[in-house]
């Protein structure tokens, strides 16, 4: 009992030692240089190693020209990061056996929804998951409804009332021509925020509670993803990232424009708010077989099939929400490894966010500025994105070396 006891204390200690040992004043010093050539007006980043978050870092403003510096819980508008999270609300239903992914979705919904050029074609929870139901973005009609031309808020319009008046014949939002491809579903991959928005509400109707308060009461509140909203509504503090809609230039400030901050009706698909500590513990879910600080929230069979490509003749690089080929880059590709990544892009948004299943490291970065120029995306995407990742995986070889030393160091002693 005290070798193993004294054993113990060891292994704690050199961990500790090796977390002390990190520091963090070159990488600050690079993401704040990488940032003013991004055009950055505020930021938050992350990694992830050992299958544990190991750093963050919070630079800039929350809303320009101003003195309210983001910290490190300032929330952010994450765009279309909300498609993982909306993905693994639905793979929590279908690890508690309450849906199947290949059954048709009428079998769930109280009304009937086809792709009206071939109504005898079943569209599937996989195939909403992964891109290719046949559901078509039409932003004639999705531009519109966002709040920025109402003041920003929470869009007024339910997630079952926008799905009705946009898919269903004499909805205010049908098109027969539009809001559907010409091709059959299970043809051809085309990213649908409706088809995110249609997760959302089957979450919704399977689970017989609105999505947003599932997601609180499931999903959220066991991930300790304490600082996560659906709507401004719920955000209990003004610790709020602002949106700005051009880029910021350190001498010439003119034309940078905070936005209000605005909401739609498909918001499953997109509008999550939360922090790189939060959305960490959704990363530290998928590259820990889904356990989340030692507790199992989904199987470890679950966590394989969210990570597996699922169409690889339609979709090749398409799993479960996360994409192998996110960035539709040779070069990038060249540069970078492919790892289950997803990228944001809403008004005034840009976010991303990578990992690696089998090394158990991963990197997030959030900010308030869009994305504008390749110069802009190659700072963001490849040179931070990377150098983070580089740095979670040389703390994992320090934490690999005092694994090695700790047993011989345990092993000695037992002796």
């Amino acid at each position: 009992m005290k070798k193993t006891l004294i054993s113990t204390i060891l292994v704690v200690l050199s961990m500790n030692i090796v977390f002390a040992q990190y520091n963090s004043e070159k990488l600050d010093s690079y993401m704040l240089r990488k940032m003013k050539q991004a055009d950055r007006i505020g930021m938050q980043a992350a990694f992830i190693a050992d299958g544990e978050l190991q750093w963050t870092g919070s630079y800039g403003l929350k809303t320009w020209q101003t003195t309210d510096s983001v910290t490190d819980s300032t929330v952010f508008m994450v765009a279309s990061l909300s498609k993982p999270v909306t993905a693994l609300a639905v793979m929590k239903l279908y690890d508690d056996g309450r849906l199947s992914l290949d059954e048709d979705i009428n079998s769930y919904l109280p009304f009937k929804i086809t792709n009206p050029g071939f109504p005898d074609e079943k569209i599937t929870i996989r195939m909403l998951l992964c891109h290719v139901s046949s559901i078509h973005d039409n932003w004639q009609h999705l531009e519109r409804l966002y709040t920025l031309g109402e003041g920003g808020g929470d869009s007024p319009i339910s997630l079952e009332t926008f799905l009705k008046d946009y898919l269903l014949e004499g909805g205010q939002y049908y098109d027969p021509e539009r809001n559907f491809y010409k091709t059959a579903p299970l043809t051809e991959e085309h990213y649908s925020n409706v088809g995110y928005a249609l997760l959302g509400y089957l979450a919704e109707v399977i689970s017989g509670r609105p999505f947003n308060e599932y997601m609180n009461e499931e999903v959220f509140r066991p991930l300790h993803m304490d600082n996560t909203y659906w709507f401004m509504k719920e955000v209990p503090h003004e610790n709020i990232a602002t949106p700005h809609n051009l880029p910021y230039k350190e001498t010439d400030f003119k034309g940078t424009q905070p936005l209000p901050h605005f909401g739609y009706p498909e918001y499953p698909a997109g509008q999550l708010r939360t922090t790189v500590s939060d959305y960490a513990q959704y990363v530290k879910l998928m590259v820990n077989k889904g356990r989340v600080d030692g507790e199992p929230f989904l199987r470890e069979e679950t966590v394989e099939e969210f990570l597996k490509v699922q169409y690889p003749d339609i979709a090749k690089w398409r799993a479960i929400s996360w994409s192998y080929n996110e960035f539709e880059s040779i070069v990038y590709n060249l540069v970078m490894p492919r790892r289950p990544s997803h990228t944001g892009l809403d008004p005034g948004v840009s976010t991303v966010v990578s990992f690696d299943p089998e090394t158990r490291t991963g990197a997030i970065i959030f900010s308030n500025s869009p994305t504008t120029t390749i110069f802009c995306e190659k700072a963001i995407y490849m040179d931070m994105l990377k150098k983070l990742l580089k740095e979670s995986d040389g703390l994992n070889s320090d934490f690999n070396e005092q694994r090695n030393q700790n047993t011989l160091t345990t092993q000695n002693h037992e002796k």
